[in-house]
């Protein structure tokens, strides 16, 4: 009896690095403005290699690798990333922090995350938008985010948010063990897209008029310069409470009180004496209420002096 089965023909496959080459199987391009430790994480997820164990395949130690070489880009990991993606060294070097004038005014990375129900002063080392991340297509996390003369978001006006609205911790994607995308909590997995209430108009226009400011200012200038004005606000104290403290040090709810307070006036700068560096808060405050021209008047001195039209 003949068999009318099809025949089935199994034949050994090409190895996939011969027939894929180095690249890795699927290619992810960094969003307008992303982080480059937000890139590596949905870089990761898309290849099915969780972002707790990406950190090994990139030959970076520690739990908070992702977090290091936003900071530092180690040579060798940038070769293998130009060498494994389809990125272009400039993009690669667009994600980094490590070349930004602002360097100094970043959020400080902690070595651990910050636990529910311990202090809150202290700063995490990244912030972010939860209107942002619900609206993205493909969620991911800012450069600008990092700053910490950022309080809010300068496009939904609400506050950013720097810990998950459920646990409390800090951000920790880099220590996600699962295939869960980063917009989820590390610890806990809930959303971090819960929103949060509307910044106050003074906290929002004092932090818009710094922020012109500094883009004025760092331009042309080295990352490392101690005169730019992004490293003297790094050293200079704050007001926080009764006592100060360096801005970066502090978390999003310190960051922003204190900017609420100095934009109140009077009522909230009582006590503030002398000419000290918590005067220059007070004095930012008072100018951000003539935020366009101080800034259109600094711009055209810049302008003149530079020989510009």
């Amino acid at each position: 009896m003949t068999s009318s089965a099809q025949r089935i023909t199994v034949s050994p496959a090409r190895r996939y690095r011969v027939a894929a080459g180095h690249r890795w199987p699927v290619d992810v391009r960094p969003a307008p403005g992303e982080l480059l430790s937000s890139w590596l994480h949905r870089l990761a997820h898309a290849n099915g290699v969780p972002p707790r164990y990406f950190g090994a395949v990139l030959g970076v130690a520690g739990e908070t690798w992702s977090a290091q070489l936003d900071r530092h880009l180690p040579d060798s990991v940038r070769r293998l990333l130009l060498d494994h993606t389809f990125i272009c060294p400039d993009e690669i070097d667009g994600l980094c922090l490590a070349y930004s004038p602002l360097s100094t005014l970043r959020l400080r990375r902690r070595s651990r995350p910050q636990h529910a129900g311990t202090s809150t002063a202290q700063s995490c080392w990244l912030q972010f938008c939860p209107s942002c991340l619900r609206e993205d297509e493909v969620p991911y996390f800012r450069r600008s985010w990092t700053l910490a003369t950022r309080v809010s978001c300068f496009r939904h006006g609400c506050r950013l948010r720097d810990r998950c609205p459920s646990c409390g911790q800090s951000l920790a994607p880099f220590r996600q063990a699962r295939l869960v995308p980063q917009q989820y909590c590390a610890f806990c997995d809930a959303p971090l897209a819960k929103p949060t209430g509307p910044a106050s108009t003074g906290a929002r226009r004092l932090e818009r008029l710094i922020d012109d400011l500094l883009r004025l200012d760092s331009a042309g200038r080295a990352h490392d310069d101690r005169k730019s004005l992004a490293a003297r606000l790094s050293r200079y104290s704050v007001p926080v409470g009764p006592g100060t403290s360096k801005l970066p040090h502090l978390s999003q709810r310190f960051r922003y009180n204190s900017f609420r307070r100095l934009s109140e006036g009077p009522s909230g700068t009582a006590g503030l004496k002398g000419n000290g560096p918590p005067i220059l808060w007070v004095q930012l405050a008072n100018a951000a209420g003539n935020h366009n021209g101080l800034v259109n008047a600094l711009t055209g001195q810049l302008a003149e002096t530079a020989g510009l039209q």
